[in-house]
């Protein structure tokens, strides 16, 4: 089965089409509702000598008002369509855009081809017939040419009269956003998804602005930015109209990014929202697919039971339709609630089934993949079979490491290894959990059971990883997800240790005394501890390399540094202390420090300056020294020295999410 045609959303995380995928799920004409659609013809008689300038202006009102199944019918209705299409510059990008849209994507490729490389009329026409072929090559997987003609697009926007284009501004945004993330690189995605969502705030409101939000939504989620994806479909959802496939898809698609945020009532509102709206609109597979989102967030919630009622809904709203990716997912939801229940003799017979089903798919992209190790592993661990489970996961646990997917898969790892005793296991499986879920806000299935795990992650050396174990804890306490940020005062500019005592939130405030005082995480060899902020110079007392991330300060011995200069190697700084145990490959050094990555030219060069530049920030080369792991193929690793003391500050709560 090709990408393009895949469904919009996955368990889990979802993974959607490039945007060369359309928009629209619709294969009817347009309702009635629409305006639009009022005394409406499929052919204009004596159009033969309409000029594609004259109507092109609107064309784009019909394709922005979501009507593009009209447009192609009013196209095609000309005398000699074909010829026409081809001759006339305004009206072939028209129509093209108008095939993307209604998911004829066979006569879309073969009109672009048909089409010469830039068209006699404006800049902006040219520029639309390349994004065309940039959706189009990344619908066929040709990364390379979509970012060919991306270039060649952005070449003929810029000799556009100024304002002109933005849509078309928008849809190079939007493709290059998905390019980059094929391409894995993820700071570049992000950069482009920003400019994209800048680019759609200035255009005029319209119909297609649902779409365009529910694209941005989609883009979001493949970035593992569950938060910013939650906004931009609710704002799909106020856009629709109540009763569209517009409503549906912002509806199940909103559902699934409040379920892996923890936000539970809201996202089974949701979905249960659209399984009601499909079964009026919709019924069959649409209904089916609003079944399984159910599942999905029955399953994050922790009620297995519901899930599996949802999913006996959902094959009955299914029937004898040939939809196999949906098929595949209900099989593996099914076969997870059932291990979660403990049944594990049904849990590997539906196993067997996916397992089949995904065979059959023979096209798994990576999350997919990562979702079936992490039931292979889930249904193992049902049965008993501890060792088995590590041998299952060990190539996968630190593969994908932004997705929800490899958050679960991980912490199956780690309750795995803690009842087998082997504890340095259990501890790296769950802080990988942990600092993904800290920094994309996921909220994991199983949290009773995985408890024990994230008891052993209040006793990490990572800051990071203990606040998140315990907002966990606390989740399982109360029943609520805690707020992943509260508010935070600005930084303080002074230098150590002069800290102004950190105000008091409306959160904190609900807290006893001694909670709300203890507002700083101070980090030492021995561990994180929670201190009062009138006790960090206690807390750090005979450390001879200090750290404050609040002061922006630095103390080696009696020497103090300030860092404003030199911000930039702040994080990597913090990295290092943070990490002080296991020490960063050059990736994460890389990642720490910011800019280009590891697939940058002079990536091994860098390492070494930014190495160097920290040495020199220390004032001793000494207390930063290299290793290189065991094995043949073992990475090479920075780290602190043994034995320095040190102590890294840090404010309680993570910054906040803007």
């Amino acid at each position: 089965m090709g990408y393009a045609s895949r469904m919009a959303r996955r368990a889990f995380l979802p993974t959607v089409p490039p945007p060369s995928s359309p928009p629209s799920q619709r294969t009817a004409p347009p309702s009635s509702e629409s305006p639009l659609s009022e005394g409406r013809i499929s052919s204009v008689p004596g159009t033969d000598g309409i000029a594609g300038v004259v109507v092109a202006p609107l064309l784009d009102r019909l394709l922005a008002a979501d009507e593009g199944h009209f447009v192609v019918s009013w196209i095609e209705g000309l005398s000699d369509a074909r010829t026409r299409s081809r001759n006339d510059p305004a009206m072939a990008v028209r129509l093209l855009r108008a095939y993307r849209e209604t998911d004829r994507h066979d006569r879309a490729r073969d009109l672009a081809a048909a089409l010469p490389a830039a068209l006699a009329g404006s800049p902006v026409d040219s520029a639309r017939l390349s994004i065309e072929r940039a959706f189009t090559a990344l619908g066929d997987r040709r990364a390379d040419l979509a970012e060919a003609e991306l270039r060649l697009a952005s070449r003929f926007l810029s000799t556009a009269p100024r304002g002109a284009g933005l849509r078309e501004q928008l849809d190079i945004h939007l493709a290059a956003t998905e390019l980059e993330v094929r391409h894995g690189r993820v700071a570049r995605a992000q950069a482009a998804l920003r400019l994209a969502e800048h680019v759609a705030d200035r255009l005029e409101e319209a119909p297609w602005r649902a779409t365009v939000a529910v694209t941005l939504g989609h883009l979001a989620m493949r970035l593992s930015d569950p938060r910013a994806a939650a906004k931009h479909y609710a704002s799909a959802l106020t856009r629709s109209p109540a009763r569209s496939h517009a409503a549906l898809r912002a509806q199940g698609n909103l559902a699934i990014a409040q379920g892996s945020i923890g936000r539970f009532e809201e996202a089974r509102l949701n979905a249960h929202v659209a399984c009601g709206l499909a079964g009026e609109i919709a019924a069959g597979w649409r209904q089916a697919d609003a079944y399984d989102i159910v599942s999905i967030v029955e399953i994050a919630a922790d009620r297995p039971l519901a899930a599996l009622t949802a999913i006996d809904d959902a094959h009955t709203a299914l029937g004898d339709v040939d939809r196999p990716l949906l098929r595949w997912q209900l099989a593996v939801h099914r076969t997870w609630a059932l291990a979660v229940l403990g049944r594990a003799p049904s849990a590997a017979q539906w196993l067997s089934r996916a397992e089949k089903l995904a065979r059959e798919l023979g096209d798994l992209d990576p999350v997919d993949a990562q979702e079936l190790v992490a039931t292979q592993a889930r249904t193992l661990e049902s049965a008993g079979h501890a060792r088995d489970v590590l041998a299952v996961a060990a190539l996968y646990a630190e593969r994908v490491p932004d997705a929800y997917v490899t958050g679960v898969l991980n912490l199956v790892v780690g309750r795995a290894a803690l009842g087998l005793g082997e504890i340095d296991v259990a501890r790296s499986a769950v802080e990988r959990a942990a600092l993904s879920g800290d920094e994309h806000g996921w909220i994991y299935p199983e949290r009773a059971a995985t408890q024990p795990l994230w008891e052993l992650g209040v006793k990490s050396g990572d800051s990071r990883v203990v606040r998140y174990a315990e907002r966990i804890i606390a989740f399982i306490a109360t029943g609520h997800a805690p707020s992943p940020s509260a508010t935070i005062p600005p930084p303080s500019r002074g230098s150590f240790p002069s800290i102004p005592p950190l105000p008091y939130t409306e959160d904190e405030a609900s807290l006893d005394s001694r909670e709300a005082e203890s507002l700083i995480y101070v980090t030492t060899p021995a561990g994180v501890t929670r201190v009062k902020a009138t006790d960090v110079r206690q807390a750090s007392l005979g450390a001879s390399l200090v750290v404050d991330t609040i002061a922006h300060a630095l103390r080696v011995d009696d020497r103090e540094v300030s860092i404003e200069r030199r911000r930039a190697l702040e994080p990597l700084v913090v990295q290092l202390l943070r990490r002080a145990r296991e020490g960063l490959s050059a990736e994460e050094i890389l990642r720490a420090a910011g800019g280009p990555g590891p697939e940058s030219a002079d990536a091994e060069h860098r390492v070494r300056v930014l190495i160097s530049r920290v040495r020199d920030l220390l004032g001793d080369p000494a207390l930063i020294e290299r290793v290189r792991d065991a094995g043949e193929h073992g990475k090479t690793r920075y780290r602190l020295a043994p034995g320095l003391r040190f102590a890294l500050i840090e404010p309680l709560q993570a910054a906040p999410v803007a």
